[in-house]
């Protein structure tokens, strides 16, 4: 195994195989010290980190996790923090949602001792009320055993204290006990849950739009940061902010990443903040956000990664190789560098400086060819150029193969509650590839239409109804029946995930989006579950791309090459399912009557996802051939098998074993 492959760490949650601590050092006390002034001063700040694709961020961000990470059980005596990662790939009108949903993530992660983040709030906060000297753990097993009555009047007056609204009482309470953990977790990153799950948690779920539910997200992240208190400070890192970007000098994303900010820098008082960013975009931020956010993003201060130097190169490679498990070959133990040779050297650093990337890149390839004459990177051209390594061909392949692997996992990933943040971020980025002279606006007088298309064929609005919940999805409905016949539309397309469909006994959803499709102004989409993976490929590794994470051969491929990559690959589903977004309606868009029909099959599916042919038919009171004809207009959602007595069946994504297929 080649030690040195595998250069770009993605997620900071990953144990850094080789840390050099000499490595970023200064950086790294920086951000500590950072966290000190947050505990001291009890009051929040921001750092700003930038350095160029391949410097180092996310490992930096990977060390301070390390750090952080708790290795004795919670006590009350005991200086602890709560780290938090958000990759901010979404779109800019879902910035508060997204951090949102990786909070509660993250806090709800499994420490190694089994815990989660979120438990050692509850233990610091109770034991706040109620002094435990100690570890906490065994205490609030005490209390839960000994004296639940009392535990619940703890969690009643942190309530009172911290002026928490009757929904989050229920949730911390139902949390201290132990109960419901995942529907909890669902219902804190914001997630539609069905009445039933509503009832059984004790919960209430207003009738919300969209800016309703940003300025939500944005009062249950504060909320959140207070529930942590002063004895918990929380680092916030907020990585990749080039990716909210939809397109080129998108001012959107700059007001939504400086809002942001300011929000969290001004409204809590135990939070770090750290944004990493590529120096190119740490310039933008300077000279293009408000003066007043970006003071705020560097109120701690703006640090530069710095290049490698001869001596850290040195330690980062026999780093690697230690981790490894690899030994220098006994008659190479004399070159400093191996496996590098002197050639390779003087290269990296004639100009002054070597990035991590670059250099661990090299490492690779003289690892694997040994005897490789080394030579410096040739011209190239056009697009190979912009990609910064090996040919154009070179690059191809290397997209080829990561997209790939990146669509296979997105497949096996695919969750429905994903899919609104999916479409809003990527739908735009592609509509654009397909149709360059395409305008992406919004209409803050559609409040359910949080896109809107103006091409050729006119003004086309996007609104996506994904929720579980059908007294939510119902009322969104009713919204958008009325919006549609505002004037402000050419034409309304409703975009439907399929594994989420309209119950069987949700009269009003039925009603309201059978009278949306007869108007002759809305149409119905179903994308599949391969389209959206497509889609949320697409996203993730354009946001790389912006960020600098999409790295070939030790050289970064730009966002202009992969986009002219994937315009030549874009599947047929892709394509096809985007024009049915953008093209006026047609004869071959689903009928009110077909969208209705497919909508109750997959109810009935979702309960049974087998079920005889003549089964499903009676229960929806139609005949086998309906059912027949409808498998093969929605192929991507329902099939039918067998000859004689035949099977009707949920289909699902080729890579996805949650449900069994005959």
């Amino acid at each position: 195994m080649n030690p040195f492959r595998n250069t770009v760490m993605s997620d900071p949650w990953e144990t850094p195989g080789g840390d050099v601590p000499s490595i970023h050092e200064a950086e790294f006390l920086e951000c500590l010290r950072g966290l000190q002034s947050v505990r001291a001063s009890e009051r929040s700040t921001a750092l700003l980190i930038h350095g160029e694709a391949g410097s180092g961020k996310t490992h930096l961000l990977s060390r301070l996790r390390a750090t952080l990470a708790p290795t004795q059980p919670a006590a009350s005596d005991r200086a602890e923090a709560l780290f938090v990662w958000v990759r901010l790939q979404t779109s800019p009108r879902m910035i508060w949602r997204t951090v949102r949903r990786t909070l509660v993530n993250d806090w709800f992660r499994r420490l190694p001792d089994g815990r989660s983040q979120f438990d050692r709030i509850l233990y610091h906060r109770l034991a706040e009320i109620r002094v435990a000297e100690g570890d906490l753990e065994p205490w609030h097993e005490y209390m839960l055993d000994e004296h639940p009555e009392g535990l619940s009047e703890l969690v009643g007056r942190i309530s009172e204290n911290l002026q928490l609204d009757r929904n989050t009482h229920v949730v911390l309470e139902h949390l201290v006990f132990g109960r419901h953990r995942r529907d909890l977790q669902a219902w804190l990153c914001g997630d539609s849950l069905p009445e039933a799950a509503l009832n059984r948690l004790g919960l209430e779920e207003a009738d919300e739009g969209d800016e309703e539910r940003e300025d939500q997200a944005r009062r249950t992240i504060l909320m959140l940061c207070r529930l942590a208190g002063q004895s918990l400070p929380v680092v916030i890192a907020l990585d990749q902010v080039e990716a909210l970007e939809t397109g080129p000098e998108d001012r959107a994303a700059l007001f939504a990443f400086g809002q942001l900010v300011s929000t969290l820098h001004d409204a809590t008082s135990n939070v770090l903040l750290i944004a990493a960013v590529q120096s190119a975009y740490a310039d933008r931020l300077q000279r293009e956000a408000r003066a007043a956010d970006h003071d705020r993003m560097t109120s701690a201060g703006r640090i530069s990664l710095s290049p490698l130097t001869g001596d850290q190169a040195r330690q980062l490679i026999a780093g690697r190789l230690q981790a490894t498990g690899q030994l220098v070959p006994a008659d190479c133990v004399q070159q400093a560098f191996w496996p590098l040779q002197d050639i390779d050297v003087v290269q990296l650093f004639k100009n002054g400086g070597v990035t991590p990337r670059m250099l661990l890149n090299r490492c690779a390839d003289r690892f694997d060819s040994p005897l490789a004459a080394a030579e410096a990177v040739p011209e190239l051209g056009d697009a190979a150029a912009a990609a910064g390594g090996g040919s154009r061909r070179a690059v191809s392949e290397f997209l080829e193969e990561v997209w790939g692997t990146v669509v296979e996992e997105k497949v096996r990933g695919s969750r429905a509650e994903r899919s609104e943040e999916i479409l809003r971020h990527a739908l735009p980025m592609v509509a654009r590839m397909l149709e360059p002279d395409l305008e992406v606006t919004a209409d803050t007088g559609l409040a359910d239409v949080p896109a809107m298309f103006r091409g050729a064929s006119g003004r086309v609005g996007v609104s996506i109804c994904i929720h579980s919940n059908m007294t939510r999805l119902a009322a969104q409905l009713r919204r958008l029946r009325d919006q549609a016949g505002s004037g402000r539309l050419d034409r309304l397309v409703v975009i439907r995930d399929a594994r989420v469909p309209v119950t069987r006994t949700a009269r009003r959803a039925q009603q309201y989006l059978r009278e949306l499709q007869e108007d002759g102004r809305t149409k119905v989409v179903h994308p599949s579950v391969e389209v959206l993976a497509a889609l949320d490929a697409l996203r993730a590794l354009l946001s790389d791309a912006r960020s600098g994470d999409l790295s070939c051969a030790g050289e970064t491929v730009s966002p202009g090459v992969f986009e002219e990559w994937f315009r030549g690959q874009m599947s047929g589903q892709v394509q096809e399912f985007v024009r049915e977004v953008l093209e006026p309606i047609s004869a071959g868009d689903e009928t009110s009557q077909e969208t209705a029909l497919f909508e109750s099959l997959q109810a009935l599916l979702a309960e049974q996802p087998v079920l005889r042919l003549q089964v499903a038919a009676e229960q929806l009171g139609v005949s086998p051939q309906q059912l027949i004809a409808l498998s093969q207009r929605f192929s991507h959602g329902v099939g039918v098998l067998g000859d004689g007595d035949r099977l009707v069946f949920r289909a699902v994504a080729a890579d996805d074993d949650s449900v069994a297929v005959p």
